[in-house]
């Protein structure tokens, strides 16, 4: 395969020496930073139109792109004229004579690639593991006999969850060991750790109550995304609210019990108090609220009554979003997936959590500080040739051309 410089030379004969070396070098230093041809256009695409002058147009440059955006996907960077390839197995070194390969470059190769499948892996490892994370973790708590008879009093009527020296672990693995939680009603709180410590894990717990949370408290634990099944789009934000969907299951079986004849006495009377709770909390209008929640994040009429497993991982998230607003909890856990950073007057969006963001915004400006140093170098370049030939009748045009490069700079 053809590499990028070849790809530059035959598609741009005419490619200025100076223009070719900086293409070049902004090609294989920021080569892992190309995540699509997409970003590869963004940094060079308008330097190469300008080079090709009216040969060739935005399609025909995106496809020079695409070459060597698969060229760079399909090669390593080179070092010192030599090309470092991964293998695909691993090779006897003792099968190769050393005229032709340099054992060490060939160790270095086969370490790579041993790594790249290790940490291929544990990320399967993980995905196949995650669904088991409720099964295989636990929680223990200490509790007061002060705060078991408040409770089941039922005169705490307190919103602040406290939560005393308690222990969460993960199969033999310790996360959280004579713990506290003390969280304020009416305060925002973030969750922040590097990954693996247990952050998902301690939000599942309060979730499942299996930390002790006063029960008058109502939880909505949103996690990435709403899994997928049959139940239609407005259904799955009414189940959110499980104090209506609790005293709508009790009156379906209150019903059945005395349509078949096999009440005892006390149903009607059960009923009577069941009714009275869901006009209290305005069960019947349930429905249209769930419905302008879910138009208001863009689901239609047919939308809101199609199965969640018809909607994309995007969708799904709006869902549980949905889910949230519709249930207006006490006490919502929230796994967030995007972090928006508002900072000079814009906002940049980064796909993970807050830890993500950090790494990513570090990444992000050091590309940016390669790009400047490089465009800071390029545009010394063009300078110094405008200044060489400002006075070169033959090359006034060339003059010309450069400025205006130097003006989009």
């Amino acid at each position: 395969m053809a590499t990028c410089a070849e790809i530059l030379r035959s598609e741009f004969p005419e490619i200025d020496g100076q223009v070719f070396d900086y293409v070049t070098g902004v090609l294989h230093s920021g080569s892992a930073d190309f995540e699509s041809v997409d970003d590869l256009v963004e940094a060079v695409g308008e330097l190469l139109q300008e080079v090709s002058g009216d040969s060739k147009d935005d399609a025909g440059i995106r496809a020079v792109c695409q070459r060597m955006y698969n060229t760079l996907r399909l090669t390593e960077p080179q070092t010192q004229g030599n090309s470092q390839v991964l293998l695909d197995a691993p090779i006897q070194l003792s099968k190769i004579t050393e005229n032709y390969v340099n054992a060490k470059k060939l160790e270095k190769a086969e370490a790579r690639l041993k790594a790249k499948q290790e940490k291929r892996s544990e990320k399967d490892t993980l995905k196949t593991s995650s669904p088991l994370v409720l099964e295989e973790a636990s929680a223990s708590q200490a509790g007061s006999r002060k705060e078991s008879r408040l409770e089941s009093s039922g005169k705490n009527k307190s919103y602040d969850v406290r939560i005393e020296n308690f222990d969460v672990s993960f199969g033999d693995r310790v996360l959280l060991a004579g713990a506290d939680v003390n969280l304020a009603w009416g305060r925002r709180y973030g969750l922040v750790g590097r990954n693996g410590l247990g952050k998902t894990t301690l939000l599942k717990m309060l979730a499942t109550r299996s930390l002790r949370v006063p029960a008058h408290i109502s939880l909505l634990h949103v996690e990435q995304e709403v899994a997928g099944d049959d139940t239609p789009a407005l259904q799955s934000v009414l189940e959110s609210d499980t104090v209506r969907e609790d005293l709508l299951r009790r009156e379906r079986e209150l019903s059945a019990q005395i349509a078949a004849g096999r009440a005892e006495g006390s149903e009607a009377a059960q009923l009577a108090e069941i009714y009275a709770k869901l006009e209290e909390i305005e069960a019947d209008k349930a429905p249209a609220r769930a419905s302008v929640i879910l138009a208001g994040l863009g689901f239609t009429p047919k939308m809101q009554q199609q199965p969640t497993r018809e909607f994309s991982g995007g969708w799904r998230m709006r869902l549980a979003l949905a889910r949230a607003l519709f249930a207006r909890p006490d006490l919502l856990l929230l796994d967030a997936t995007d972090i928006i950073h508002l900072h000079s007057q814009r906002l940049d969006g980064y796909r993970g959590d807050f830890e993500t963001f950090i790494k990513s915004k570090q990444e992000r400006l050091l590309n940016q500080q390669r790009e400047y140093e490089a465009q800071q170098q390029y545009r010394q370049h063009i300078q110094v040739f405008i200044d060489r030939f400002r006075y070169n009748a033959n090359r006034a045009s060339q003059v010309q051309s450069k400025l205006k490069m130097l003006e989009k700079l």
